[in-house]
């Protein structure tokens, strides 16, 4: 993986442990399943994976002892959760927009990202149709 990705991904840690107040070691290597650590470590694994595009079995890098399906299970879960609740939306907006504000991409870089992820799922089903 690259520096700047490793960068991204130190500063990801760093704003979501600022946002939930916990600290990065008791966030990687707890197995609580308490709402304190599982609700930042799910955000966490959401963003890696369809932010950075980590994939599941890579995870365990990120987060101890953490299995590809549990990984899965987050993103999920993570997903129906942003959709269902206002509070979990406000926190993963306002992570997103620290992350934004501390882009060592330069500007743009996750609009443009997603504007690609967007013509690329376009071009996919034109391709499959």
């Amino acid at each position: 993986m690259s520096t700047i990705n490793n960068k991204v991904i130190d500063q990801a840690f760093k704003i979501c442990c600022d946002i939930y107040n916990i600290d990065k070691n008791t966030l990687i290597n707890s197995k609580n399943r308490s709402d304190k650590i599982i609700k930042p470590k799910r955000l966490l694994i959401y963003f890696l994976y369809n932010d950075l595009e980590v994939k599941h079995m890579r995870m365990k890098k990120y987060f101890k002892d953490l299995h590809h399906s549990t990984s899965i299970y987050h993103v999920n879960r993570f997903e129906y959760e942003i959709k269902k609740h206002k509070e979990v939306k406000r926190q993963y907006d306002l992570f997103i927009s620290e992350m934004c504000r501390h882009n060592i991409y330069g500007l743009g870089f996750y609009e443009k990202r997603k504007e690609i992820k967007r013509l690329l799922k376009e071009i996919n089903k034109i391709t499959n149709d």
